[in-house]
């Protein structure tokens, strides 16, 4: 059936408010259900759903404001065509929220990364820099960062370990943009203030750690270790470091408890409690995901208590309980701990 022209601009106009409608009921639904679902059963996970649904929802519908109605324009050969005013108004924002937060997190476990094997350098000529330093078998670490800021990663001379070094201007600077408080080294935070004084940037205070901070995964890349004691049928999640005020915070989160380490002038954070562990391995690491080699040996850490509860440990090698866990003993053992 045809129509007048006047008569298709008043259905537009009519469809258009019908979704704008739609829109706010869905948004507003959206908005009530999600502190219910987080306060019941779902948590981060219905925080997540209704972030979505309401991302979605925004974009597949059509925001109206006075000043987007449609302007009906009618040419010389009298064809109709339709355009927004404010166009940069009259559709929502294509930012993705959930890369905004996957950047935050990664921006967190850079920091990590810095305050367990970085350094802040300042040159007797006032030039500065970033080093880092890893093993060769974690050479993924510098190149991620390296892929984000720029810089150059090499092979350390006569050793097995690999050095990214950023010291051009406009890198630098974007790196401290992104870390700059979220650092929780005091000589590492201290080392960034020198090079902020040099640029003239404000060093902001340390934030205070939460327990899904990215900054965690990214110390554990380079101060943690995970191993298992077969004799004492224990498996262990560890991070050393010198200043005991580091650790600290992990105890307050996560769990586990920090020993002296006299010899070494240092202190040792341990979990080995097998609630302590799985918490850390199927809440935190799932969240925030280790870079590094250790990854591997954080996934058979759900195997190695399924093996244990059946005492495969203990079982006689020829039997397949016994044969389950040398193999499972090889294959942890091929990750080489640090």
């Amino acid at each position: 059936m045809l129509v007048g022209i006047s008569e298709a601009i008043r259905l537009w106009s009519t469809l258009l408010y019908t979704l704008n409608y739609l829109s706010m009921l869905i948004k507003n639904f959206c908005s009530s259900l999600r502190p219910r679902l987080k306060d019941l059963v779902l948590g981060r996970k219905a925080e997540k759903l209704t972030t979505l649904l309401l991302k979605y929802v925004s974009f597949y519908t059509i925001p109206l404001k006075e000043e987007s109605f449609v302007k009906i324009e009618k040419h010389e050969n009298h064809e109709i065509s339709a355009k927004y005013e404010n166009s940069n108004d009259s559709y929502p924002s294509l930012d993705n929220e959930e890369e905004n937060k996957e950047d935050i997190k990664f921006y967190e476990w850079l920091a990590g990364i810095i305050d367990g094997d970085g350094c802040f350098l300042v040159s007797k000529k006032g030039y500065c820099s970033l080093e880092i330093v890893t093993q060769l078998r974690d050479k993924k670490i510098l190149y991620l960062i390296k892929q984000k800021f720029g810089g150059s990663v090499k092979l350390v001379s006569g050793n097995n370990h690999l050095r990214y070094r950023l010291h051009h201007k406009k890198g630098l600077l974007n790196l401290i943009s992104k870390i700059n408080g979220l650092m929780r080294n005091p000589i590492r935070v201290l080392q960034l203030g020198r090079i902020c004084e040099i640029y003239e940037i404000e060093l902001k205070d340390s934030k205070p750690l939460t327990y899904y901070s990215g900054w965690l995964a990214g110390f554990f890349d380079t101060d943690g270790s995970i191993y298992l004691s077969e004799t004492s049928g224990q498996l262990f999640i560890t991070a050393v470091q010198k200043n005991r005020y580091i650790l600290e915070a992990l105890v307050e989160l996560y769990g586990g408890t920090i020993y002296p380490m006299v010899k070494q002038e240092a202190f040792k954070w341990t979990c080995y409690k097998k609630k302590e562990v799985l918490s850390l391995v199927n809440d935190y690491f799932k969240v925030n995901p280790c870079r590094s080699e250790k990854f591997m040996r954080i996934t058979m850490v759900n195997d190695f208590y399924k093996l244990r509860n059946l005492h495969a440990h203990s079982a006689s090698d020829n039997s397949d309980l016994g044969k389950a866990w040398k193999y499972y003993s090889i294959k942890w053992n091929s990750f080489m701990d640090k």
